[in-house]
């Protein structure tokens, strides 16, 4: 009997043994992830320095032992260790232009990177030359999805905190906006709950508002993650951010953001947000909630990416919602022709130009279609026909197939009203300019 019980757990072991040898390498962790600096007064300069060097010495050894790069666009590990990185953009030598005194933070979202924050800091920069625009990594980001099954939301926290102490630092900032996407506005709201009397803070700017997840089951998430680690693994094909998704990442994101909505104290800066009625990550009625109830400023606006769907468009209603329609299926960028289904949580923050998420960038996101080692489908799907589509998770019915008459469908990764979406930034930053006016001219 106990002969039994030692043979039986030497084949479990080894069974255990030979899942962990068959994990690809990039779900293993890399023993040098991303973090919060030891030295909070680090020069946010070398902090990116530094963060940039480590990412494109972890993608070096893991993801291009073989020579070849593992990305959708044949990507360098530095160009990937770029587009992963912080960044920072200073005022312009010599320039006379707006945005003396202005500062703003950009918090990305989970198991993004400070890439889908490009955009906008290409924006803002245009518009304020002689602000100063910083963007953090949240730590677990940016180097190998195995990365992030160790994570802790409370690192994301204090990456968020030495990002806005940086600015506070600044004589010459007088004027600080903390601008999020998905859990990045999550972050943002959490750092000034906690810090409601912050003088610099002058506004947020929250893009995709992630203050509760789609699923009714995250709330399990931080005990399954004791006995599962991935809800979704790919092949990690996109230089700019992670495809799989660990149980982790999604159990730290409860808890970042289940007081959110509880909470009593109301957010009394001007907010500008960003939501599709369709998002299929984030829960689209929570983030509108939270704009309706807890956002007190009289200078807000939500704009609000509506859904052909009308039931999703109603809840709750209040002011300040400048409602943006669906609009054509078939549309056009600069000459390109492309079909358009629906805003995905996963496009607002990007420019339809940018040349890798954009209507002609290097990456398409088929991962509906990422079953190795039958690629066809993949493959029809990166190369795409005149009939292929844009849009978020909920199209992949057989009904929206047939509704909307399409082959094969990418998930949006830019946002076709992005032009818009920028100049209320714009407006939102400059107390002159009137905020409402510029909604209304959406």
């Amino acid at each position: 009997m106990f002969k039994f019980k030692i043979n039986g757990f030497f084949v479990l072991f080894l069974f255990f043994l030979a899942s962990c040898a068959l994990k690809p390498f990039y779900l293993k962790e890399s023993a040098s992830p991303a973090g919060v600096p030891p030295d909070t007064e680090l020069p946010f300069s070398q902090y990116v320095q530094e963060s940039r060097k480590n990412i494109e010495q972890v993608l070096g050894a893991l993801r291009f032992a073989q020579g070849d790069s593992p990305f959708l666009g044949d990507y360098s590990p530095a160009q990937a260790a770029q587009m992963r990185g912080p960044f920072e953009r200073l005022p312009e030598n010599g320039s006379t232009g707006p945005g003396k005194g202005k500062g703003f933070l950009l918090i990305h979202g989970l198991t993004d990177s400070p890439y889908l924050m490009r955009s906008i800091a290409d924006s803002l920069h245009q518009a304020y030359p002689n602000g100063t625009i910083r963007a953090v990594l949240l730590p677990g980001h940016g180097t190998v999805a195995g990365d992030s099954i160790k994570m802790r939301h409370t690192d994301w926290m204090a990456i968020t905190d030495y990002g806005v102490r940086s600015f506070e630092k600044m004589e010459t900032i007088s004027d600080l906006y903390l601008v999020g996407f998905s859990t990045g506005t999550a972050l943002a709201i959490r750092h000034l709950q906690d810090n409601p009397k912050n003088p610099k803070i002058k506004g947020l700017i929250l893009i995709s508002t992630a203050v509760k997840a789609k699923s009714g089951a995250a709330f399990l998430s931080p005990y399954l993650r004791w006995v599962k680690d991935w809800l979704d693994t790919f092949e990690e094909r996109d230089a700019a951010r992670y495809e799989s998704f660990s149980l982790n990442a999604g159990a730290e994101f409860f808890l970042l953001t289940k007081n959110i909505m509880k909470s009593k104290a109301p957010i009394d800066v001007p907010v500008l947000m960003a939501v599709s009625a369709d998002d299929e990550t984030i829960d689209a009625s929570a983030a509108r909630q939270f704009f309706c109830e807890q956002v007190t400023a009289r200078r807000r606006g939500l704009i609000w990416y509506a859904s052909r769907h009308a039931e999703r468009n109603i809840d709750p209603p209040c002011d300040d919602i400048k409602e943006v329609k669906p609009g054509p299926v078939d549309r056009e960028f600069q000459g390109t022709p492309y079909r358009f289904a629906n805003y995905a949580h996963t496009a607002l923050s990007m420019s339809p130009s940018d040349t890798h998420y954009g209507v002609n960038g290097k990456y398409r996101h088929c991962k509906a279609y990422d079953t190795p080692p039958d690629m066809e489908d993949f493959n029809k799907c990166q190369k795409g026909s005149a009939k292929t589509i844009f849009g978020e998770k909920d199209i992949a019915s057989k009904a929206a197939q047939k509704e909307l008459d399409y082959d094969y469908w990418r998930r949006g990764t830019f946002n076709p009203d992005y032009p818009s979406l920028e100049r209320a930034m714009i407006c939102f930053a400059d107390e002159t300019c009137d905020l409402q006016s510029s909604l209304e001219d959406q």
